[in-house]
């Protein structure tokens, strides 16, 4: 069902990476922007996210420069790339293997390739303007596959490959690829559905682009990298709610919670990663684990009971009334959330354990999609390591 295909990737002729390599260009603030321009004339900032007055074309100039140096080098024939991710998180050593690729884009209602999220407008405008001055994909988008018996993984463990690069970042994710030859891949895609994991504003500026375009030369493919939903090294974690402004003060809003949900008071000191209960509401000194109450619950859908659904719905909508998203900062990690109430920088925090890549994957294949920020892969994909030069 889905078109699978290797491609000729282009990467930096450097052996050493660690400062070429940057975050996605959606998780990269001013000061770290700054800090990669620092780092090294050849980093990768000035292609996913230049600081100038026309971003643009500046990338377009650039790459263009780049490739006719040879700081950039596309490989002779098509491959795919096998993708090693080593990290720790909690304390756990993890192992995430996918795999670099091209995919022939669908519309999602053909029902070969679903969102898992609802996207916002502007980042598509942005990129859809890098795609028209670049031709080029130059992040790739995540993509889930399902596969129980891990046929893929057994694959990349009997065919020859040879190691292409090598890094490890500045969060201390090891990253290795190789590059391989293999017709069963593609094969093996033909009766498979993908779920977008991570790049939704990504996946549809290029479907938007590639229309545009007519599907001229490889416009109607996006480069990405797939990773088995069974894989034990993939890692979602949670997007905890900071809310730094609101209407109510928190007792007020305890009082309002208990329309809707259970509430039981824990000890502060038990509120640490890995958050143990679903859902924990916290302000300076007090922390409540939330439950949604038996008759709010919806038995027919897999997305509407979920902690993320439920916050939307009836804190952030019917509560707090809140339609300003900048009020609302999505962290990470458990620490973070609690100092910034505690330190006075927000009002209250909303603390959630993360949904788990069944959840993602059966609300897709049931036609349903998540709020935004509902899910973090863990590591994110960095940029730098490969694009593709959708004129080929």
């Amino acid at each position: 069902m889905v078109d699978v295909v290797p491609f000729k990737g282009i990467k930096f002729n450097f052996p050493d990476l660690r400062d070429l390599i940057t975050e996605p260009y959606d998780k990269i603030p001013k000061d770290l922007q700054k800090k990669y321009y620092q780092r090294n004339p050849y980093n990768f900032i000035r292609l996913n996210l230049p600081d100038q007055s026309d971003p643009y074309n500046s990338a377009k100039v650039t790459l263009e420069k780049w490739l006719n140096d040879g700081i950039l080098i596309e490989d002779e024939s098509p491959y795919f790339y096998e993708y090693v991710e080593e990290f720790t998180v909690f304390g756990s050593q993890k192992r995430r293997r996918g795999m670099f690729a091209i995919v022939k884009m669908e519309e999602y209602e053909k029902k070969k390739i679903y969102p898992h999220e609802r996207t916002f407008s502007g980042p598509k405008e942005d990129r859809l303007k890098m795609l028209r001055a670049t031709n080029t994909d130059l992040e790739p988008v995540f993509f889930l596959y399902d596969d129980p018996s891990m046929e893929i993984v057994k694959l990349f463990d009997s065919v020859k490959k040879e190691k292409d690069s090598e890094v490890t970042d500045e969060n201390g994710v090891r990253h290795i690829i190789y590059k391989l030859k293999s017709h069963e891949i593609t094969a093996f895609f033909k009766n498979r559905e993908l779920v977008i994991a991570d790049g939704h504003h990504r996946y549809e500026t290029a479907l938007a682009y590639s229309k545009e375009k007519r599907e001229v030369g490889k416009t109607g493919y996006i480069m990405a990298v797939l990773v088995n939903r069974h894989d034990p090294g993939l890692v979602i974690l949670p997007s905890h709610r900071v809310i730094t402004s609101s209407p109510l003060s928190p007792t007020q809003l305890l009082d309002r919670l208990n329309e809707y949900f259970e509430i039981k008071e824990i000890p502060t000191d038990s509120v640490k990663d890995p958050l143990q209960a679903d859902m924990i509401y916290y302000f300076r000194g007090h922390a409540f684990e939330l439950r949604l109450k038996q008759n709010l619950i919806k038995a027919d859908s897999k997305t509407e009971n979920i902690n993320v659904s439920t916050l939307n719905k009836y804190v952030v909508s019917k509560i707090l009334n809140i339609t300003n998203r900048e009020t609302i900062k999505f962290t990470r990690w458990v620490a973070e959330s609690v100092g910034q109430v505690d330190r006075g920088e927000a009002t209250f925090a909303f603390l959630v354990k993360p949904v788990d890549p069944s959840t993602i994957w059966d609300a897709a294949m049931n036609g349903e999609v998540m709020p935004e920020k509902s899910t973090d892969f863990y590591p994110k994909l960095i940029s730098g390591l490969k694009l593709f030069n959708l004129q080929d």
